[in-house]
């Protein structure tokens, strides 16, 4: 039994999630001592959101969002839904860039990471026990989320583009495959 291209693209964009998932969880271990965290979620969601066919896009962002929820403190499902939602606000946006450029999806990551953080920082907020101190630890874990973000955002939209080619899941075999 082989799976569809559909299937195997949505495993795909998956699986790079969970691995730059993981490797920032383990940069944020390193970083602990200083109070310091890494949070990429926009980075997650922009290359399904803008080079994906919008189904396949919804599921692997919704997937990744359930895989991140695994291991957060946040009611399950929190950023499924949110990286649903941010999935399908860029698609909806995505006809207006130029979504095949590198830095084009890299600026588009950068503020879909800036949206998602907010919003997660609004509900963080509210519970905080002192939360001028709590809004200045997260305006830290922003700049350096976004500085990251910058630097690692072609090398992790070259690693998706080249595992859907060694999946077999390719974007442009839609193109090459006869109606």
């Amino acid at each position: 039994m082989t799976l569809s291209i559909t299937h195997r693209r949505t495993l795909v964009i998956a699986a790079c999630g969970y691995i730059l998932w993981q490797m920032t969880g383990q940069a944020n271990h390193y970083l602990a001592p200083a109070r310091l965290y890494i949070w990429l979620g926009g980075l997650l969601v922009a290359f399904a959101g803008l080079r994906l066919p919008a189904q396949e896009g919804f599921n692997a962002c919704f997937l990744i969002g359930l895989l991140v929820d695994a291991g957060s403190p946040v009611p399950f499902g929190t950023h499924a839904f949110l990286f649903g939602i941010a999935q399908l606000v860029l698609v909806r946006l995505r006809h207006r860039f130029a979504a095949d450029e590198t830095m084009v999806a890299v600026t588009v990551a950068l503020l879909t990471n800036l949206a998602l953080l907010l919003v997660l920082a609004f509900f963080r907020l509210g519970n905080a026990p002192d939360a001028s101190s709590t809004g200045l630890r997260l305006l830290m874990d922003l700049v350096i989320s976004q500085s990251v973000l910058a630097l690692l955002g072609p090398w992790y939209f070259a690693l998706q583009l080249r595992a859907l080619e060694y999946a077999g899941a390719g974007l442009r075999l839609e193109a090459a495959e006869p109606i």
